[in-house]
């Protein structure tokens, strides 16, 4: 278990060992979405974009194309502009002012991250022999699949659960907090499972303890998981065949309207309180960092983030942006070079020991 308060950021780095795409995967992936065809009436080729604008529009001929309209020309502003932008979110942000490029980029970002949870190493590989799969084919999410225990979701897991006992389970999250700059929920099922597996108890009990964890998403997230109880923008990992893309891009938020809500209070709250703070995948954009940076010095003693690919000279970067986030010297920021997984088996026994 963590000895001290933690808050751990979890950045598009981090989801990429899960298979999730990284920032630009994701600007690459949308720009594929985006793409027009004169095939159908709808002018997009990709099947689920076709029924998101169907879902719009009237039989009427006259109000079809004027409803589409701004739509298309919306598409093309975004495969103009996003392959020059830092990320998506950059993106939208830049663009604030056009409802109609906020909306439907929410709408390919939906689209793109339901497919990535679905295809998410949290879903055990299928059989290598078959060479057409059915996507239709009902499949469950598992901790122990071959590509996952390659990631760093087992590794922490392990150190998360280390010495806590199956009739005080609550005791594993005393002093961790989570924000996510990612869209998916893959981390909140994974834990959900995983408490299961390794205490033996049921999803009920196991949503119960993550009931009382604070998991911050400062853009938003794609729905409430099932296993968190009914709501409204219950959905399940992945998706369904009949999920409304629209209705979970709107559970997105820009950057704009992130700041403006009480969930930068929360992420700056969870920043400011950590005596460690614990930092994977996570690009440092200034756009980010402004989110994160508490207005008074953090209490936090230490500081420890991937920086994987990063070069020396934006190593002093990152190392510098850490030291605004906390309270730390900069003997005690530490830097790991290697992936998710390794920060956790290079710094087990400082997170779990001291």
């Amino acid at each position: 278990m963590f000895r001290q308060k933690t808050t751990i950021v979890v950045g598009a780095g981090a989801s990429c060992e899960l298979g999730l795409p990284s920032g630009d995967g994701l600007k690459e992936q949308i720009v594929s979405l985006l793409r027009p065809t004169n095939d159908n009436a709808y002018g997009f080729a990709d099947p689920a974009l076709q029924q998101a604008m169907k879902a719009l529009v009237s039989p009427d001929v006259t109000s079809f194309q004027s409803t589409l309209r701004p739509f298309k020309a919306a598409a093309q502003r975004i495969l103009r502009g996003l392959p020059l932008a830092l990320s998506i979110d950059n993106f939208l942000h830049s663009h604030q002012d056009d409802p109609h490029v906020v909306d439907l980029g929410k709408l390919c970002i939906a689209i793109c991250i339901l497919r990535a949870e679905r295809s998410s190493h949290l879903f055990k590989r299928r059989n290598i022999y078959v060479l057409v799969e059915d996507h239709n084919e009902p499949r469950e999410a598992s901790t122990h699949g071959e590509e996952l225990a390659k990631t760093w979701y087992p590794a922490f897991a392990r150190l998360l659960m280390s010495g806590v006992q199956r009739n005080n389970i609550k005791e594993a999250f005393e002093n961790v907090r989570f924000v996510i700059f990612n869209y998916d929920r893959c981390l909140e099922h994974f834990l959900w499972m995983a408490l299961q597996d390794y205490f033996d108890v049921d999803g009920e009990v196991a949503a119960e303890v993550l009931e009382g964890v604070q998991f911050t998403h400062p853009y938003g997230s794609l729905g409430v998981l099932p296993w968190r109880g009914r709501s409204d923008a219950n959905l399940p990992l992945g998706g369904t065949d009949s999920v409304d893309h629209w209705k979970v891009g709107k559970r997105l938020q820009t950057f704009t309207e992130s700041v403006r809500s009480k969930v930068a209070q929360n992420v700056v709250e969870a920043v400011h309180s950590a005596d460690t703070l614990l930092v994977l995948g996570f690009g440092y954009l200034d756009q980010n960092l402004q989110l994160l940076r508490p207005q008074m010095n953090g209490n936090a003693q230490r500081a420890i983030s991937t920086a994987y690919g990063v070069s020396e000279p934006d190593q002093r970067i990152v190392r510098q942006a850490l030291l605004t986030l906390g309270n730390q010297t900069p003997d005690l920021t530490y830097l790991e070079q290697g992936s998710c997984r390794e920060l956790f088996e290079h710094f087990r026994l400082m997170l779990s020991l001291s």
